[in-house]
């Protein structure tokens, strides 16, 4: 059952990419020419970029920030650390909150409590060992 819930958060997660290109009559396939182009090699849109940062935090390792510093990402999730209702409660596998101007949500795995906060164009995440 725990292996389910991160599964399951992918996989919507992942629901809007599914279906992104067409087929004509033909056989052919057609992809939607508005759509944003792709950086080489990536599913991020071009100029995105994920970086790994040093959490300098003894519990959490994996400290990832796309669209901003790494300082940045480190001010989020020691904010999300301090805040007591970012945690799920005992018994609970799942959290919401908010980090300042972030929107967090977390989910209790086998590896720790795994952390995601974002907002338009910017994202952290990191795991907490629990």
């Amino acid at each position: 059952m725990r292996l389910a819930t991160p599964i399951a958060i992918a996989l919507i997660a992942a629901a809007p990419l599914a279906g992104c290109g067409g087929s004509s009559e033909d056989g052919s396939s057609s992809t939607d020419s508005t759509a944003a182009p792709k950086a080489n090699g990536s599913a991020a849109p071009v100029g995105a970029s994920a970086h790994s940062c040093d959490a300098h935090a003894v519990d959490v390792r994996a400290l990832r920030v796309t669209g901003i510093s790494c300082e940045l990402g480190r001010r989020v999730m020691f904010s999300w650390q301090r805040s007591r209702s970012c945690a799920p409660p005992k018994g609970a596998s799942r959290s919401s909150c908010a980090a300042g101007p972030y929107r967090c949500l977390s989910v209790r795995t086998d590896r720790g409590l795994v952390v995601s906060c974002a907002r338009p164009s910017e994202s952290v995440a990191f795991t907490v060992r629990r």
